[in-house]
């Protein structure tokens, strides 16, 4: 019985490795050779930080998450800039738009609306000014100030998400990841390290080290 118990766990440990690896390799597929080859990288460098930073932990993703999920200002790890340069040429990332306001004005009780004209039905954001020492506002500073912050508009994908969309069939983590920003867009880091944390299991670690990185970086 014993023996019959073993043969079964290796037959499901085996079937469950396997789609694993193949959900990884349509994952690359998806993503292309130039953009996994710099993403494999950047999983590289990463990796040595945390072997830098935590020597005598086991679980040293786990640990990084854990500080970045409970830190009021976690220790965020950078790709270095003219790396990072380099990858943006890539489709590793999406690709912006700076999009600047088509009018700012201010609507009164410390309330000032942007409005951008590149919508085709219209974007007005409203934005309050906490003003706790009750002190006379500079109305046309703030307005000058709002003018010159650019709104950024995605004009292409990012092929990353594009290849997790391809593989999330059956992947919680990847699923719950991509729900979260389908609803909110950008999601703070210290969230997305709660997200990951909470779905993390030693064989989707390869996917939520992408996740993070991505993250930390986009």
């Amino acid at each position: 019985m014993k023996q019959v118990l073993t043969f079964m766990f290796l037959i499901f440990f085996f079937s469950y490795t396997h789609g694993q690896n193949a959900r990884i390799n349509e994952f690359e597929n998806s993503l292309g050779e130039i953009e996994t080859k710099y993403l494999n990288e950047l999983v590289n460098d990463f990796d040595l930080i945390l072997n830098n930073k935590y020597k005598d932990e086991e679980f040293k993703f786990k640990k990084y998450l854990t500080e970045i999920s409970e830190s009021n200002q976690p220790d965020i790890w950078k790709i270095d800039k003219n790396k990072l340069e380099e990858i943006k040429k890539t489709n590793l990332f999406a690709k912006y738009d700076s999009i600047y306001p088509d009018s700012v004005w201010y609507y009164g009780k410390n309330v000032f609306n942007v409005s951008y004209s590149d919508s085709d039905v219209g974007i007005t954001n409203s934005i309050a000014f906490m003003n706790k020492e009750n002190k006379e506002l500079n109305i046309d500073s703030i307005i000058n100030s709002l003018k010159s912050e650019p709104r950024l508009k995605e004009i292409e994908p990012s092929y990353f998400q594009i290849s997790l969309e391809s593989v999330m069939n059956g992947d919680t983590l990847i699923q719950n990841y991509l729900d979260a920003k389908k609803t909110a867009g950008t999601i703070s880091i210290r969230l997305v390290a709660d997200g990951l944390l909470y779905g993390l299991k030693p064989e989707n670690e390869y996917f939520a080290k992408r996740i993070l990185i991505m993250e930390m970086n986009d």
